[in-house]
């Protein structure tokens, strides 16, 4: 009969290991949009992270590599957590319900202190990290315009909206959401009126709808 060691670790044992390691890759994860936004880049290292999070240098790299696949991980936590992601639209769902939503939650997201400090770190080392615009653009812009692509495609195809080309209709909604209220921000101006900014996207979106309506 053989007997069990004890020392090799079993199925519990494994199964209670993997939740302490998904709380320290969200205690690393928020560490590093804590610290990207508030240092930049060049001044948050993986050591600053490690400790911001209360966990080992080797314990960051183990989990995600390097510094520069952080900063486009927390990217894209950032915009799957603002709710444009395509897991978290209803394809199913007629335009009227669902753009209102989308243009209010990218509002939130592209002005949230985050994500201005993220495009003000990509901007100011355009030249000496270009490298950090190619991830911003990648896990941030245009994952949301696929995202709101796919669902546009899905809307075309079951013949609420027409549109041949839902990549440039999603770049041409998102962009007429940005507008002043995004502006105001990037520029540290005072933010439009809530009511104002409100009425603003319920045109956008009513616009948008009338411009692709099968007719």
């Amino acid at each position: 009969m053989t007997r069990p060691n004890k020392n090799k670790p079993g199925a519990e044992q494994r199964a209670r290991g993997r939740p302490r390691s998904e709380e320290k890759r969200r205690k690393i994860m928020r560490a590093a949009m804590k610290l990207f936004t508030r240092n930049g880049f060049e001044g948050t290292s993986v050591d600053h992270i490690a400790e911001e999070a209360g966990v080992s240098k080797q314990t960051v790299y183990s989990h995600y590599g390097s510094k520069e696949t952080l900063f486009g991980l927390a990217i894209s936590s950032k915009c799957r957590m603002s709710g444009i992601d395509t897991e978290a639209i209803d394809a199913k769902a007629p335009p009227e319900q669902v753009l209102p939503v989308i243009a209010l939650r990218f509002l939130d997201l592209i002005n949230s202190p985050e994500a201005v400090a993220v495009h003000a770190i990509c901007t100011g080392s355009a030249e000496s990290h270009p490298e950090l615009g190619q991830v911003y653009f990648k896990r941030g812009p245009l994952a949301t315009v696929n995202a709101v692509s796919n669902y546009l495609a899905a809307q075309a195809d079951a013949g609420r909206l027409k549109i041949d080309d839902p990549d440039t209709a999603a770049w041409q909604f998102l962009g007429m959401i940005k507008a002043e209220s995004y502006l105001r921000v990037q520029f540290n101006l005072e933010r439009m009126e809530k009511g104002a900014e409100n009425d603003y996207l319920a045109a956008c979106v009513a616009m948008f709808i009338r411009a692709y309506t099968p007719g």
